[in-house]
């Protein structure tokens, strides 16, 4: 799938979450929310956050697949992209499938994760 803006769901897997640091940003824009995964790895970037490189891991990511606001979904990606920063060159903002099949915009690390640790999934910084 290209990026478009009819694409209206997101998956989300560290502080975008619902009760996670950066929720209140994205919270304005979310029509509904359920528990999904996608196939890649996750990472503790060392710095508060985690990242997560998808792709052909064996390994699933677990998350939340979160649906916009169709209305209102331009807005939300600007937003989210800064919160994310992907001008930082550490992050893209990709389409990823869900296990279940969905198509989704998620967060995904380009830069190198050599010297992070690999993580089944994130609970907050309790988990640094």
């Amino acid at each position: 799938m290209t990026a478009g803006a009819t694409l209206n769901r997101l998956f989300v897997y560290g502080t975008l979450q619902p009760g996670h640091l950066r929720w209140p940003w994205l919270e304005p824009f979310v029509r509904d929310q359920r528990p999904a995964e996608v196939r890649g790895s996750l990472f503790d970037s060392q710095q508060g956050w985690p990242v997560a490189v998808f792709g052909a891991s064996v390994d699933v990511v677990p998350g939340v697949l979160v649906l916009l606001a169709t209305e209102r979904v331009q807005e939300a990606l600007l937003v989210l992209d800064e919160v994310e920063h992907t001008a930082t060159q550490r992050l893209a903002r990709i389409v990823v499938r869900t296990s279940d099949g969905d198509a989704a915009w998620a967060y995904h690390c380009i830069g190198p994760t050599g010297g992070m640790v690999r993580i089944a999934a994130w609970h907050g910084s309790a988990e640094r």
